[in-house]
């Protein structure tokens, strides 16, 4: 068997998301982690693609593309912990009560501590979902979702962007009963029990989220009651024309790490530099850059960068950095002991004037004390 190609993510905010409407309707519930990990992998899937490929994505990518911090070890482990999670994921598929119809996320992940990279590969019982869709789809720019924080606001806004087509004009009403809302969402009869929570944690955070970062503006959310019972949710959209929305989503650069503009200036390619910052951290890149340049100074460094790669990879100012530290303490100490030792001197040679003056010690030296 030949060894499957692999795809390296290069992604940007204005790739397009497309998903099959049964999907979008599908009762699941993922993380935020687990949706971004989610739809950059389908950042890769081509429309013309007739099946799912493994595909290898680039996890300092991932940080840029979803405007996210990515220089400790704690987001690592959120990639590690989503991607693991995935494989278990499953999505229901059918509302009709007789019929089960499930499918799962992912078929295969592979996640190499300190390799800077996760690969992954969609289950193969997604394709009617997710590949050669010609019909009942819904697409959109995965820049107007890369700003979300809230874990529930992805569902909504694609649930919302659904409706889209059905409305040239770009004004719509989009109507959820209650509890089907908190079943598409997937969220347990034993959540959000009061419906103030419900608004206050889900509502609100993604109307906020989606009218500030996407093509779509709520302009209001309206609230049925049968009774004294919340019993449905509207939507009230409307859809921005197209360039107020590319501003929307269009993020300013992001600034280098000044670790990566350091390791770029000594030598080092940027991609290279941007995954250093990420693999190691930036205490050991500094430490090294410290010590690779004091054995440069010393004349025992020919290739400064080839040195301060090696250096870093095997963390060679570990133990250089503990005895610089040690050494400014001693110094600091024979500092203060010399300093003492003067002042006693002179203490000693102002009491011998004084001595011999016949005058107390304080005329001379009025701060001094015997």
């Amino acid at each position: 068997m030949n060894p499957m190609k692999l795809k390296i993510a290069n992604v940007t905010p204005l790739q397009v998301i497309r998903k099959s409407n049964e999907l979008i309707e599908a009762r699941y519930r993922l993380s935020i982690w687990e949706q971004r990990l989610v739809l950059t992998l389908l950042t890769q899937v081509s429309p013309k693609d007739e099946d799912f490929k493994r595909y290898k994505i680039d996890i300092s990518a991932l940080a840029n593309m979803w405007q996210l911090g990515e220089g400790n070890t704690a987001f690592y482990e959120e990639v590690q912990s989503a991607a693991d999670s995935l494989v278990g994921k499953t999505i229901q598929l059918s509302d009709d009560p007789a019929i089960s119809e499930t499918v799962s996320w992912l078929s295969y992940v592979k996640y190499k501590r300190g390799s800077g990279e996760v690969e992954m590969e969609f289950h193969s019982s997604l394709k009617p979902y997710l590949l050669q869709l010609q019909r009942h789809l819904t697409q959109y720019q995965l820049g107007h979702v890369v700003n979300f924080r809230n874990q529930y606001t992805i569902r909504i806004y694609e649930l919302l962007k659904m409706e889209v087509f059905k409305h040239p004009d770009g004004a719509y009403s989009k109507d959820f009963k209650y509890e089907e809302l908190r079943l598409l969402l997937g969220i347990d009869t034993t959540e959000y029990t009061l419906f103030a929570d419900f608004k206050r944690r889900v509502i609100e955070p993604s109307v906020l989220e989606i009218s500030t970062h996407t093509d779509l503006n709520i302009e209001e959310v309206r609230y049925g009651k049968t009774g004294r019972k919340i019993t449905d949710i509207t939507f009230v959209v409307k859809v921005r024309p197209m360039v107020e929305a590319l501003q929307l989503q269009a993020p300013e650069p992001p600034k280098e790490h000044p670790i990566v503009d350091l390791l770029v200036s000594l030598g080092f390619a940027a991609d290279t530099a941007r995954k250093y910052k990420t693999r190691f951290g930036v205490k050991r890149i500094e430490r090294n850059v410290g010590y690779a340049k004091a054995k440069k100074e010393a004349g025992l460094v020919k290739d400064f960068p080839s040195y301060l790669n090696q250096a870093i990879k095997e963390d060679m100012g570990g133990a250089w950095e503990v005895a610089q530290v040690k050494q400014e303490q001693d110094k600091t100490v024979k500092q203060a002991q010399a300093a003492k030792r003067e002042e006693q001197a002179e203490l000693a040679h102002l009491q011998k004037m004084a001595e011999m003056a016949g005058v107390p010690l304080d005329v001379l030296y009025p701060r001094a004390k015997p």
